[in-house]
């Protein structure tokens, strides 16, 4: 059965992503945003009155409205576990911001409260199998061989804290955030890479510093190698070290570099990200490279993601591949880096 499903926003710290859901959904014909929580009044009522939105300055108010069906949590990583433990008691489907949490007594705790509501949740740690199926596929078809390794490079700006306010903010707050690049832009590719790899980690050895940003309070760099219980190795840097044209902004993304590399017994694939062709794939048996494009429909209606991808779980009934408790597992791993870079040796893990 057809249905308009009703959206919420809590916390605008993540605001990019609070925007981009919210510039999407009047092109988007099964959902519709209907209110926002925030702490910050001039923020809220800029978010509320550029969406005509209903603003709360309580989480508790938002929740507690009959007419919100999903909330999408864009709040500090201090703040999201008792969001989401909340908001699965009052039965509301989640897309759960990253990193999910400070710690992981905290992730375990969100990750129990959401299982045992019965709401359905996506998070935003998992959003790279989403992106990435198509090459998930291909590498079970076996058309690189079998899987050996996989590297991927992240290195960006740091966001600012609200759109060209020209200071990071709570991105590099300690009380606000269980580190700094490495985990912000890293957690995504950790799940990643357990996905990939169809195993789980069982060895992470890593390094933090700063590099380029010194007067922070978190690592602007980290590099961190993964062996797997099935023999794939993985690595990962992930860092703020780009500091032109300016120190801080989410944009110009151009100047980031993406670059995800999967190589194989038989064949390897390089995939970066703001080039184009940015696609690069050698096959068993190929010749030689060949460079590929990622073909986007002209003229389509704008799709907000992750909310598409939930509301289909919801309407199919099929659980989604970056549900929260394989979020809960890659935060296990990315402590455990930290753990690693702080005590200075590779640490395992059991599971």
């Amino acid at each position: 059965m057809s249905r308009t499903w009703r959206v919420a926003v809590a916390g605008l710290a993540h605001w990019y992503s609070a925007f981009g859901l919210a510039r999407a959904l009047p092109e988007y014909p099964k959902a519709r945003l209907v209110a926002a929580a925030w702490d910050n009044p001039a923020q809220l009522a800029e978010f509320a009155s550029a969406f005509g939105v209903d603003a709360h300055d309580s989480y508790e108010a938002l929740l507690s409205r009959d007419d919100v069906d999903i909330v999408h949590i864009a709040a500090p990583p201090s703040e999201i576990p008792d969001i989401a433990i909340a908001a699965a008691r009052a039965g509301k489907h989640l897309i759960v911001g990253k990193p999910m949490a400070m710690t992981v007594a905290d992730a375990d705790r969100m990750t129990t409260a959401i299982l045992e509501s019965g709401v359905m949740s996506v998070a935003f740690q998992g959003l790279m199998r989403l992106r990435n199926g198509a090459l998930k596929a291909r590498i079970e078809a076996g058309e690189f061989g079998d899987l050996v390794l996989i590297h991927q490079t992240s290195r960006w700006s740091i966001a600012e804290d609200w759109f060209q306010s020209g200071k990071a903010g709570w991105f590099v707050d300690p009380a606000k955030v269980p580190g700094g690049a490495f985990i912000d832009e890293g957690i995504y590719w950790i799940d990643c890479f357990r996905w990939l790899a169809g195993s789980e980690v069982v060895t992470v050895e890593a390094h933090v510093d700063n590099l380029v940003h010194r007067d922070i309070a978190v690592e602007d760099w980290g590099t961190a190698v993964f062996t797997f219980a099935n023999g794939v190795r993985a690595t990962l840097e992930a860092s703020w070290t780009i500091n032109a044209p300016r120190p801080t902004g989410p944009s110009p993304k151009q100047n980031s570099v993406v670059r995800l590399e999967v190589v194989g017994s038989r064949g390897e694939y390089c995939d970066q990200w703001f080039r184009d062709p940015g696609r690069a794939v050698l096959s068993a048996g190929a010749d030689n490279w060949r460079f590929e494009r990622q073909a986007e429909a002209p003229f389509s209606r704008v799709t907000p993601f992750p909310l598409d991808h939930l509301i289909d779980c919801l309407e199919s009934g099929r659980p989604s591949p970056a549900g929260i408790d394989e979020a809960r597992k890659s935060f296990v791993v990315a402590m455990a880096a930290y753990q690693s870079a702080r005590e200075g040796r590779a640490v395992t893990l059991s599971w």
